[in-house]
């Protein structure tokens, strides 16, 4: 029996358990949750599991060079809640998926007989290091998406903490009452962050300019910029929420807008393609019959 035909199959079927191994759920920690409650981020950060993800992702963190290529994007990780070690694991997964496959590939292949198992098993470095870096643009991605939705409820919640002070509440009153409003993770998130602000006694306005420069949603520290000038000067402030907010929708009307003429444009090269075989199509048996005649 040929023991070389058995490494690929040892080699794939090592990755699939690390996969599967990966996204199978696991129960939270109720102390780690606990604890959590009073860090100012939302974010899973260094919680210490001993999990398979913990210890390859803390293990990488530690030995990474310091180099401004390999710079962890902290801010959008903590925006779309993924903790350090999940983004190292991630990425130390894949890159170990596309260094590993194209090795199995080529012993395989050469078991076969095909070629050496070197040719092949190249592949793997700059597939692997693809992979690696892949991770940050799917990240980037999803933070993108993220930010945009984030900015969004911004938008309506100016309008609600404008009506509330409308109706007389105070600046401290309205943040609450508007955040306690919607139900998305946007209202969760700011509903958190003033939970965390009244307990460890800062002013709300000021946990709202954190966590806007936390996440990098410049919009969200208008809301707090204006609030302060209710809470500390007494100043009325209805008219410029409104304002701000009836500004930052066209200003997101816009942006929809061009994203729109954009896919529109991009659509275009695809359907140019079509008409062309198309036309192709219907051309190509008079020419013949042309040609023949």
């Amino acid at each position: 029996m040929n023991f070389m035909l058995l490494i690929p199959g040892f080699i794939i079927g090592a990755g699939v358990a690390m996969i599967v191994t990966a996204l199978i759920p696991r129960q939270p920690h109720l102390a780690t949750t606990l604890a959590r409650l009073g860090e100012t981020t939302p974010v899973l950060e260094d919680v210490g599991d001993g999990s398979l993800q913990y210890r390859v992702g803390s293990w990488t963190a530690r030995h990474l060079p310091d180099r401004s290529w390999l710079k962890v994007p902290a801010t959008d990780l903590r925006l779309i809640g993924v903790s350090q070690e999940k983004y190292f694991y991630d990425k130390v997964l894949l890159a170990l998926v596309g260094f590993l496959a194209p090795f199995a590939l080529g012993l395989f292949a050469q078991a076969l007989g095909f070629m050496p198992f070197y040719i092949p098993a190249i592949l793997g470095i700059p597939l692997a290091a693809w992979l690696w870096f892949s991770v940050d643009g799917d990240y980037r991605k999803k933070a993108n998406e993220a930010r945009a939705e984030f900015t969004r409820a911004v938008a309506v919640y100016l309008e609600l903490v404008a009506a509330e002070r409308k109706r007389g509440a105070t600046a401290a009153r309205a943040l609450d009452t508007s955040a306690a409003v919607g139900e998305s993770w946007v209202f969760v998130r700011i509903r958190q962050e003033l939970t965390r602000a009244r307990y460890a006694g800062v002013a709300p306005w000021d946990a709202l300019d954190a966590l806007s420069t936390e996440i990098d949603v410049p919009d969200l520290a208008d809301v707090a910029k204006i609030v302060r000038l209710s809470g500390e000067d007494g100043a009325s402030i209805y008219e410029t929420l409104r304002s701000r907010g009836k500004t930052l929708r066209h200003k997101l009307l816009a942006e929809e807008h061009e994203t729109a003429n954009s896919a529109s444009e991009k659509m275009q090269i695809p359907l140019s393609i079509t008409l062309f075989v198309y036309v192709g199509i219907i051309i190509t048996p008079l020419m013949i019959s042309l040609l023949a005649s």
